[in-house]
């Protein structure tokens, strides 16, 4: 595979987001992946690229590296559309393969190796901040990056990307895919990333038959009472650092096996320690199913930048929300990423340098 790096694409420059849009009106083999542990971003955005493609009489397949979680089944109720390993019967070769939601190749897990080369090209469709340092990451000559880190979401890149297509209309399964992606992964228009353009969205989306009520129950009122009874034992266990503005749980796999828990089904506790009045930096250690990773999520109220660390340690994300994942004894995990956040929280900003007067 070749080391030359993918050219950053920013939606602003025109002319440069005119060659992803000539690459997909051109294309007639189309396929599309998000990351490893597929989110609602993800997910949705993959659902209404794959609507607008098929309806804009593309042939598209969507092939992930994980299975689809069970909460987001209703985006594919009759289960053909957002396949997983296995699930799917591959082309030779394709035009090309749309990956949403990452920048990372790293991400894709096995499906990188696979198919990076039975595809002409090949665009990572993203609104995260650049890898640093971008020596980690290797793309062949083949892959570009458009990226539009003001974006609030995949989503609303999408919403941008299929006005300026015109080749079809958003019909009402494009919408819904639409409107989980901006939903989600603004945390219901709560985080700073939210724009006015989500708003707008979602406003849009609603009036082409999107249930508002339907779409929250389906990702958040879907917890089993083993789900709700771990969750429990994770806050009464919740830890805070030395300055009280960093708070976290730590989740070894025995735990979550004994209350019959996946991965999927533990995404939103993170989010309930930012209940927390003091605490402005919060985190999840979870111990994967090989009992080898141990996965961290680290969410931050805004005062404090947080995916500089993740991304010194290998991972990635925005400014106040961003995660990792690392192949040593969860102790160690736990205890590096908390002293270096704790690091970030307790280090004073620099003083500004004072100008001498003329």
């Amino acid at each position: 595979m070749s080391q030359k790096k993918a050219k950053n694409i920013s939606l602003s420059e025109s002319a440069e987001f005119a060659q992803f849009k000539t690459l997909v009106d051109q294309s007639k083999r189309v396929l599309i992946s998000t990351h490893i542990l597929p989110d609602g971003d993800g997910l949705g955005a993959e659902t209404a690229l794959f609507h607008y493609l098929k309806r804009a009489r593309k042939s598209v397949r969507i092939y992930n590296p994980d299975p689809l979680p069970k909460r987001y089944k209703f985006l594919d109720p009759a289960g053909e559309i957002l396949l997983g390993p296995g699930e799917v019967e591959l082309w030779d070769h394709c035009d090309l393969w749309i990956i949403v939601d990452t920048n990372d190749p790293r991400r894709l897990g096995k499906l990188w190796g696979e198919l990076t080369l039975r595809t002409k090209k090949i665009v990572f469709l993203d609104h995260h901040p650049d890898i640093i340092p971008q020596q980690q990451i290797h793309y062949p000559p083949h892959a570009m990056v458009v990226s539009d880190t003001q974006s609030s979401s995949i989503g609303e890149l999408l919403y941008q990307l299929f006005n300026e297509l015109e080749l079809t209309k958003i019909n009402a399964d494009m919408a819904l895919g639409l409107y989980v992606s901006v939903m989600t992964d603004t945390n219901s228009f709560r985080y700073a990333r939210t724009t006015p353009a989500s708003h707008q969205i979602a406003a849009e989306m609603i009036s082409l038959g999107v249930n508002p009520e339907d779409v929250y129950q389906s990702i958040y009122s879907s917890k089993e009472l083993s789900h709700i009874q771990l969750l429990g034992e994770l806050l009464q266990g919740t830890k805070l650092s030395k300055s009280g503005k960093l708070a976290w749980m730590e989740m070894r796999l025995d735990l979550r096996k004994k209350f019959k828990a996946t991965a999927d089904d533990t995404m939103s506790f993170l989010n309930l320690l930012l209940l927390l009045k003091d605490a402005e930096v919060v985190c999840l250690f979870r111990e994967e199913d090989d009992g080898q990773m141990t996965r961290v999520s680290i969410k931050s109220k805004g005062q404090f930048v947080i995916n500089q660390v993740a991304m010194d340690l290998g991972g990635g994300g925005h400014e106040f929300a961003a995660g990792l994942a690392l192949k040593t004894p969860f102790e160690q995990v736990v205890q590096t990423v908390t002293s270096r956040l704790e690091t970030v929280i307790t280090t004073p900003p620099p003083k500004p340098l004072m100008s001498k007067k003329p």
